[in-house]
């Protein structure tokens, strides 16, 4: 599995990550990673043409992306925002009737996982889909043409 972030991307973007009494987030961000993954083939994976390419097939006949194909550095932004708002900071929260701060940054960085989600998107997914190491712009296709689909 190709690897999108490293508690040190997280940091970057919350330098005081590791000051909150927990030693380890490596779960959280594989999860997370896997999320990323898991909404790409939800939001991005329908939407292209496999053609005459090698895919993988999975039972019953459906194809499905090879992870090792995208870009990873494409996807950290929005794998430390998926880590930070839907696994790291929910396990830091207290979840009191009065919103804490951690509740805030969970909902900050949940809003920033679907802007960026959306950018990526919109910009076109870099797959490798012949696997010959390179992204071609055919290899880049945009989710979205600002058209009106019906």
């Amino acid at each position: 599995m190709a690897i999108l972030a490293t508690i040190t991307d997280v940091a970057a973007f919350e330098p005081d990550i590791e000051n909150y009494g927990i030693s380890d987030f490596d779960g959280e961000i594989v999860k997370a990673q896997a999320d990323v993954f898991r909404d790409l083939r939800i939001r991005w994976w329908p939407t292209q043409q496999h053609g005459l390419y090698d895919v993988k097939y999975v039972a019953g006949g459906n194809v499905e992306p090879d992870e090792e194909l995208y870009t990873p550095s494409q996807l950290t932004r929005a794998c430390v925002y998926q880590a930070l708002g839907f696994h790291i900071y929910p396990k830091l929260s207290r979840f009191e009737p009065d919103v804490d701060v951690f509740e805030r940054k969970m909902e900050h960085y949940r809003q920033e996982y679907e802007r960026e989600m959306d950018l990526v998107l919109r910009d076109g997914v870099e797959y490798d889909l012949n696997n010959d190491n390179t992204i071609s712009d055919n290899e880049k296709t945009a989710t979205h043409h600002l058209r009106l689909k019906r």
